[in-house]
């Protein structure tokens, strides 16, 4: 076990390999801030997203959350808009399926003095209950959360992509 565990490590290390959250230092540095704008249709999902990117910076990026004053970068988050999109009806006409696409800009502003805007957008189906309205509440309020995720992995692998060119 333990050969398998040093050869893992020495595979590694010889490759290159680096986690992602050497780059995300490099870019953002330690202590970070999370600015949330809220979006006033959808006030839940954009606290459930802030609470989203706030464990991607402490699991995926191994950083800090920190006030505003003591923060090393601010990044402000902003659900710019949702969109849904009726994909598909019944034999009456109504709608049955819809997909909810998220729109979805980040900033981050460092103390270096750089300011990154990026505008990313992710998109997931969800079906409408014609019976319980409830139903349909909850499974766009789910859609909504996983197309919110998908634009978080786009946004991880531009900070990612920004470390790796500001070493």
């Amino acid at each position: 076990m333990r050969v398998w565990i040093v050869g893992l490590i020495f595979i590694l290390g010889a490759c290159g390999y680096k986690p992602i959250a050497t780059f995300a230092e490099n870019a953002l540095g330690q202590g970070i801030f999370v600015r949330l704008v809220v979006n006033l249709p959808n006030p839940k999902n954009s606290v459930a997203f802030k609470d989203m990117l706030n464990r991607v910076i402490v699991q995926r990026f191994q950083n800090t959350l920190t006030s505003e004053q003591q923060a090393d970068s601010i990044i402000t988050i902003e659900i710019t808009k949702v969109a849904d999109t009726s994909i598909s009806q019944n034999q009456e006409g109504f709608t049955t399926f819809y997909r909810a696409t998220v729109y979805v800009d980040y900033t981050y502003d460092n103390k270096k003095g750089v300011v990154k805007k990026y505008s990313n957008s992710g998109y997931y189906n969800y079906a409408v209950s014609l019976q319980n309205p409830l139903t349909t509440y909850n499974n766009r309020f789910y859609a909504i959360s996983q197309a919110l995720d998908q634009t978080l992995t786009q946004f991880v692998s531009q900070i990612a992509y920004e470390g790796k060119l500001n070493k």
